[in-house]
């Protein structure tokens, strides 16, 4: 479970600074927010992207530069 720490906590596991987004377990996840040491971030949803049929697709016109002279020695 993503927490995000509200308050600064150190322990055996290691320290956790306030601000910072760590993945914890959902039992320690519970025990700091109980605490109000942290808030729980929930994953957003992330919808599929639909699908578009290439040839329904038409090509972007797009006008080309012209090539910019070659320098160098002259022959």
């Amino acid at each position: 479970m993503k927490i995000k720490m509200l308050k600064t906590s150190a322990g055996p596991d290691g320290i956790k600074i306030s601000g910072g987004i760590y993945d914890v377990p959902d039992k320690e996840a519970k025990e700091l927010v109980a605490r109000k040491a942290a808030v729980i971030i929930e994953p957003e949803k992330i919808e599929e992207p639909t699908r578009i049929e290439a040839t329904l697709m038409e090509p972007e016109e797009t006008e080309m530069m012209p090539r910019p002279a070659k320098r160098g020695k002259k022959r």
